[in-house]
């Protein structure tokens, strides 16, 4: 009986081990497959997106799938920059870390080197675009102090109107009319000064409005830049996992491919996507296209 235990143990631990071993191996098969996987999707992504994209990185959860992240870089950022009438100096450019994209992914024998010139060309652009809104609004604030200025005046003019009056209801001698002849002339005064005061006014809330209203243009441009760019990432995975998808092989069948993308949203927050390995196979063998694959994916911020 003691015998007959100890060999049952023992078949038991060989099991585990072996188990153990193939669950292992399984997941080294699908360490290899992931790796490329991302290397496939960095270069897709950068080719269909004019190189916007950049941080591709991978992961795996064991019973759920694989998970990819990234970042998308477009104009969105500016948004931020031209969000509101700048009653304050606008902020400096902020410092961009351009040099990271003069990285070279390497993927089978294609080197794809990203040009200093786009990188040049993305400076001159933003610096433009800052350029444009510096001066409008240097020119609303040089319009706001003209008006100030004179309304200090105003008050100044008022002031010794009724220094005047003052003068004139204690001073009783000859120069009683000369008072008068100064009031009269302060008066005067102080309604051309009014009037300058009110076309300042209304030139100055033009100004405003008009920039106002170039923001608003600004925004709606970086808006409609933004759907186009998520509907590009959108269709360059679809077609990645239509192409390439056959090579997650290892990937249980009841397992799910995962993207976190962060960029493509108007806030803070990731857009994810998540789409099952089965309608990945589907599309790899044709029974459905790229665009139905995209339509079938879950999509939500978080």
């Amino acid at each position: 009986m003691s015998k007959y235990k100890s060999t049952t143990a023992a078949l038991l631990l060989c099991t585990a081990v072996s188990v153990q071993a193939q669950a292992s191996d399984e997941l080294d098969k699908i360490q290899r497959e992931v790796g490329i996987m991302e290397k496939i999707l960095t270069a897709a992504l950068k080719q269909d997106t004019d190189n916007k994209v950049r941080n591709v990185s991978s992961s795996y959860l064991q019973h759920q799938g694989v998970v990819f992240s990234f970042d998308v870089r477009g104009s969105s950022r500016w948004s931020t920059v031209f969000a509101s009438v700048p009653d304050a100096p606008l902020p400096p450019m902020p410092d961009i870390d351009f040099e990271e994209l003069t990285e070279i992914e390497v993927l089978g024998e294609h080197v794809q080197v990203i040009s200093d010139a786009v990188v040049v060309k993305t400076q001159e652009a933003y610096q433009q675009a800052m350029e444009v809104m510096r001066e409008s609004a240097e020119r609303v604030r040089e319009v706001a102090e003209q008006e100030r200025d004179v309304s200090r005046e105003i008050r100044d003019l008022e002031r010794e109107k009724r220094d005047l009056e003052f003068d004139r209801r204690h001073d009783k001698d000859a120069k009683e009319q000369e008072l008068e002849k100064r009031k009269q002339a302060l008066q005067a005064s102080i309604k051309e000064l009014e009037k300058e005061q009110q076309k300042l006014s209304l030139k100055q809330q033009e100004m405003r409005k008009e920039l106002a209203e170039k923001k608003q243009a600004r925004v709606k441009e970086q808006q409609q830049q933004l759907a186009a760019l998520a509907k590009q990432v959108d269709k360059s995975l679809s077609l990645t996992l239509c192409d390439y998808g056959s090579g997650l092989r290892s990937l249980p069948n009841d397992e799910h491919v995962s993207f976190i993308i962060r960029g493509v949203s108007e806030g803070k927050g990731e857009l994810v996507k998540v789409f099952k390995k089965s309608d990945i196979k589907k599309c790899v063998v044709g029974d459905i296209k790229a665009a139905q694959l995209i339509d079938k994916a879950s999509s939500y911020r978080f």
